[in-house]
């Protein structure tokens, strides 16, 4: 027979994987923190900017101030995620407008 008293005694509260690697690494580096911070400012400036209107990359880019190849890179990531769409052509460049969410909650439906 099994004796209870035998057993280990198992911490009410045991570490999430998460806390351990947490503690292991010491935290989130401050270079990592900083640059999602920046990257998220920048998408925001680009939603406020295509809230205005249809605009193209060099037009994004003069208004943000920003070199066209990082307009580029963000427009293309609010692309994939559904917050931007391509319009028509100007210029040998696509203006780019924001995706109505009220809309497209509807067409799902």
């Amino acid at each position: 027979m099994s004796d209870e008293s035998e057993r280990p005694v198992v911490s009410a509260k045991r570490k999430k994987p998460i806390q351990i690697l947490r503690e292991r690494r010491g935290g989130v580096p401050r270079e990592l923190v900083e640059r999602n911070r920046r990257q998220n400012a920048m998408r925001r400036r680009l939603l406020d900017a295509l809230g205005e209107g249809p605009k193209t990359i060099p037009e994004l880019a003069q208004g943000l101030g920003r070199p066209a190849h990082e307009v580029l890179w963000h427009v293309m990531g609010l692309r994939k995620y559904g917050k931007v769409a391509e319009g028509e052509a100007c210029d040998g460049y696509f203006r780019y407008e924001l995706i109505d969410e009220s809309r497209e909650t509807e067409s799902a439906s």
